[in-house]
């Protein structure tokens, strides 16, 4: 009778292990992800073609890039409204403490800084350059963190943190040969400060993850994002409409591809696998940002990213590993979502 009921003990740890098994779909979903967010620079230029002006670099203008960002933003949080009509939703942004919802709309706002800075970077630096510099959220989120979440980075975390502040310097300062000197370079201060504006975004989420589910914690972020790109083209006198259908066809895939079947999909998987695996995928989103300005701008990358590009990923993913922890399984036996990655695709 003994050994029966350890043949059932036994029985049962198998089964608890299959249940906790990774589904044979999560890898074809992470490619789809990394490649889907992969695609967000190239279609900013090409969207930037398609729009009257030849100001900026490739066609693309300061404006343009403000413009392409509140249309990402505004499309995309259209195509989720049903998902944020919901009543229980709504009940739980207004229980939140008051001090939770500061934070809720400084991250909003620091979100809509984000895209803002991002794509106006690219009007003045390559896609490489603007890439790598923006995906350099994890550098800022491990500085930051002792004073803002009050998370000291480990050993490996600032070895890691050293080797990619290196890669960043040789890849920030080497001026871009597509654009002139001192553009190149605001270009780069401009992606950089994207990264430190997702950076902010990434660490107030920690805090307020807990609170809400991811529909609602995103739906209210957006919704700050949307605030500051409409406020900051009104006040611009930027010119937002009238674009032709090819420049409308590309602000949709914008909206549809990187942001909500690329950002939608690598944030799904958390479920089933921890923050660190998709932190980790998202250092793939460089290369692939500069593949495809390759195949379809004709943009090579210059010499400083394939420099410096190398130390800077590797770095991050030094810190990645180093500083980043898996999700526990809730009581339904999933991993949950309470654990953000701290990379941040574009």
């Amino acid at each position: 009778m003994g050994q029966s009921r350890q043949n059932r003990n036994l029985i049962g740890r198998m089964g608890a292990v299959n249940e906790h098994r990774t589904p044979a779909w999560i890898v074809p979903l992470l490619i789809l992800g990394l490649l889907s967010v992969s695609t967000a620079a190239v279609l900013v230029r090409l969207a930037g073609r398609a729009i009257p002006g030849e100001a900026g670099l490739d066609g693309l203008s300061v404006d343009d890039s403000l413009a392409i960002a509140f249309w990402r933003i505004s499309l995309a949080s259209v195509l989720l409204l049903p998902c944020w009509l919901s009543s229980e939703r709504r009940r739980a942004i207004r229980a939140l403490p008051r001090h939770q919802k500061i934070r809720l709309l400084i991250g909003g706002f620091l979100l809509g800084m984000h895209f803002a800075l991002w794509l106006s970077s690219l009007a003045y630096t390559s896609v490489a350059s603007s890439v790598l510099l923006v995906t350099t959220t994890p550098i800022w989120v491990g500085l930051l963190s002792p004073w803002v979440v009050g998370e000291r980075p480990s050993g490996r975390t600032w070895l890691g943190i050293a080797i990619a502040l290196i890669g960043a310097i040789v890849v920030a300062l080497q001026p871009s040969p597509s654009a002139s000197g001192s553009h190149a370079l605001l270009g780069n201060a401009l992606a950089l400060g994207g990264a430190l504006a997702a950076s902010g975004y990434l660490m107030l989420g920690r805090r307020l993850r807990t609170s809400l589910d991811f529909l609602a914690y995103t739906g209210a972020t957006l919704a700050g994002a949307w605030l500051v790109l409409a406020v900051t083209v009104l006040a611009m006198g930027i010119t937002a409409w009238g674009y032709s259908a090819a420049a409308w066809g590309l602000l949709v895939v914008l909206a549809l591809v990187p942001q909500l079947l690329g950002h939608g999909s690598l944030t799904f998987v958390l479920r089933w696998i921890g923050a660190e695996v998709v932190a980790v995928v998202l250092l793939g989103e460089p290369i692939g940002a500069a593949v495809l300005a390759w195949l379809v701008l004709g943009e090579l990358p210059e010499r400083s990213v394939l420099l410096g590009g190398p130390l800077l990923l590797a770095g991050l993913a030094i810190v990645l590993s180093g500083g980043i922890s898996r999700p526990a399984p809730d009581s339904s036996g999933e991993l949950t979502e309470q654990n953000h990655p701290d990379a941040m695709g574009t």
